[in-house]
């Protein structure tokens, strides 16, 4: 196996490097694990919270030099600190929260390390490896309170959010928050400052690895932002036809991905 000190692979967790079980096949973890071994730098660059990276790749036996949560708005290091966070302006609070609360739909908000719900989810509605809530009865009046607010996750269906959408724009400006249906039934609002593909610029700056050395895994928009950061942008697993035509390649698996890369290294 050849030195794999000047490349990185940045990937997405859901749908990417796991299936829609929660698991990972057996030749891709291996295949990351040599990558790790040859001095490859591995990232996982997901919306979930931190707290479901480190579970993972406990789980899996290998640690990233970086983790990127909550969609490139929280980026630590492997000593657990966080290195760059990008919370909403607190000058936008107020009128978010009077416009996405006055809907009545479910809203939940998180900060760097837990999500703040107003009231209990059903058991069936946890998605997280780990539980970082916490119920909080006056989630609203919690949130204006907030030192570092980093996304709004409200439930509901396309028109509530298009609603929401022109509201916030009329009220605050286009472009001054990202506002993003992840899921015909879910809304994000958050930082404009914070995106998977920002997050990934910083951490190629931080290992001081280029554009052409740096390999991205993803099956989502929100994986997109990252394409325009590598020459090697691939589409995986069931990923829909439109992240395929964005990305520059389409694969299986995560462990495809690898062999790419040793396979171009053995070109050289």
């Amino acid at each position: 196996m050849s030195n794999q000190e000047n490349k990185l692979l940045v990937c997405d967790l859901d749908g990417t490097l796991l299936d829609a079980k929660g698991t990972i096949d057996q030749k891709s973890l291996e295949s990351i694990k040599a990558f790790c071994k040859d001095g490859g730098h591995f990232v996982i660059c997901t919306g979930r919270m931190d707290a479901d990276i480190l579970y993972v790749e406990e789980k899996l036996g290998f640690k990233s030099d970086f983790r990127i949560s909550q969609n490139g708005a929280v980026i630590k290091n492997e000593k657990n600190e966080i290195i760059s966070l990008c919370p909403i302006d607190k000058g936008y609070i107020a009128t978010l929260n009077r416009i996405i609360f006055s809907k009545g739909l479910r809203t939940e908000v998180s900060n760097p390390t837990n999500r703040l719900f107003p009231s209990p989810r059903n058991p069936e509605d946890v998605a997280e490896f780990v539980d970082t809530s916490r119920v909080v009865s006056n989630l609203e009046q919690v949130v204006l309170e907030e030192k570092e607010p980093i996304l709004y996750l409200t439930f509901g269906t396309s028109e509530d959010f298009e609603e929401i959408r022109q509201e916030i724009e009329a009220s605050l400006g286009k472009g001054t928050v990202n506002i993003v249906m992840t899921s015909p039934s879910s809304l994000e609002v958050f930082s404009n400052e914070a995106s998977k593909g920002i997050a990934l610029k910083h951490i190629q700056k931080l290992l001081d690895i280029a554009t052409k050395d740096t390999y991205v895994a993803g099956d989502a928009q929100s994986d997109v932002s990252m394409f325009a950061y590598t020459k090697h942008a691939f589409a995986v697993q069931e990923a829909d036809p439109t992240i395929r035509q964005q990305a520059d390649w389409y694969v299986k698996t995560v462990g495809d991905v690898v062999n790419y890369i040793y396979e171009q290294e053995d070109k050289l």
